[in-house]
């Protein structure tokens, strides 16, 4: 019989004094400047909007909290989903056919695990990263518990692995992790023999739970957080103004791509047609290249991404262009609107544009588990 998690956890504390409300327009807002940031993950935006409408319905409030608000003594975690954005096949389907799903929330569920097992209320959650659905995640287990969502999270982005984490790189610690499958299975990991088996612990978790797992760890006070590098600071506000960007732009019939590339300082970097995508699951990772064919003033020129669930290394004409961790988006020329991995169509016209990573990762820790050398490139990192 599945453990009942809401009776298990601690209550929450009353609501923030220093918290800001987030209406619907600003939650979309955030939603679609985290598609930019996602890099081609973090899930869909089509479903993160989804999560975040239902609550709304359900007549849940929404705030955003100031790192700067924190209290020393107060409390904070991260919870986040932890999958691949591959289809699930046939084979799949069926090999878990029998055991029914969970109707609580995952992520959720992992949230109130680990505040069980702390013994600890939590006065806010932390995205663990940048993604429209992972980033609606936060949102919405924070709104369901009655706590504020911080203006931060752990890496500025999305990214495929729990490695590339600003807690970690900080010499914080993320254990111990709660770990809920949709399933309802749970798990407390609370000692690793390296901090890689974080990432090889979890992710064979995830496969064998059809890619619904919900994570939260990186249990940190105020005093931790404020540590130098231990979070990116200000994110949710950054891509809250890369939608509003985009969505004035939409408004006054403008380019919407011209409108976040100025409002997050990013670079227009290759416009084509999609020449093909392939893709395969490996080991609960989404890995695949999509090559496009130039047009107006690229007509000459080709380009390739790929991606690990998010994109990572792009080349122009087989040159490197942009290498990780700075940021790679693709959008669909006819609407700006970001594509995620690996919905590409043949023929499908795109423009690729990027961002420069925050400051965290281009130090030379951060480039240990985030650069060129970290995903097989032997190339030194050049900054977009």
């Amino acid at each position: 019989m599945p453990i009942n998690f809401s009776s298990a956890a601690v209550p929450a504390p009353a609501r923030h004094p220093r918290a800001l409300t987030l209406d619907r327009e600003a939650l979309e807002d955030i939603l679609v400047g985290c598609s930019y940031l996602g890099c081609g993950g973090g899930g869909r935006l089509s479903e993160g909007t989804a999560l975040l409408a239902d609550d709304l319905k359900a007549g849940l409030r929404f705030e955003l909290l100031s790192v700067a608000d924190l209290g020393d003594d107060e409390w904070v975690a991260s919870p986040y989903g932890l999958g691949s954005l591959a289809p699930l096949t046939q084979a799949e389907q069926l090999r878990f056919a029998d055991l029914p799903p969970t109707k609580e929330s995952s992520v959720e569920a992992s949230f109130r695990r680990l505040s069980a097992f702390l013994k600890t209320p939590f006065v806010a959650a932390v995205a663990g990263e940048l993604g429209p659905w992972s980033t609606a995640a936060a949102l919405s287990t924070a709104a369901r518990i009655g706590i504020p969502i911080l203006d931060a999270d752990r890496v500025g982005r999305a990214t495929p692995e729990a490695t590339q984490d600003s807690v970690l790189v900080a010499g914080l610690s993320n254990l111990p992790v709660a770990a809920v499958t949709g399933f309802g299975d749970s798990l407390i990991l609370d000692k690793v023999a390296r901090g890689s088996r974080v990432e090889d612990i979890l992710r064979a978790v995830s496969v064998a739970s059809l890619g619904d797992l919900g994570v939260t760890d990186a249990a940190l006070s105020g005093r931790d957080i404020r540590r130098a590098g231990a979070l990116v600071v200000g994110t949710i506000s950054r891509a809250r103004s890369l939608g509003q960007a985009v969505r004035r732009a939409v408004l006054e019939g403008s380019d919407p791509i011209g409108a976040v590339i100025a409002a997050g300082a990013g670079h227009r970097l290759f416009e084509g047609n999609v020449v093909a995508c392939p893709w395969h699951d490996e080991a609960g990772f989404l890995v695949g290249e999509v090559t496009m064919s130039g047009r107006g003033d690229f007509a000459a020129n080709r380009y390739r991404v790929r991606f690990k669930n998010e994109n990572i290394v792009s080349w122009k004409d087989d040159v490197f262009s942009v290498l990780p961790p700075d940021l790679i988006s693709i959008v669909d020329s006819r609407t700006g609107a970001v594509v995620a991995n690996p919905d590409f169509e043949v023929g499908q016209p795109v423009t690729v544009i990027g961002f420069a990573a925050p400051a965290i990762w281009r130090t030379p820790a951060g480039l240990g588990v985030f650069g060129p050398a970290h995903f097989g490139l032997n190339v030194p990192y050049v900054a977009l």
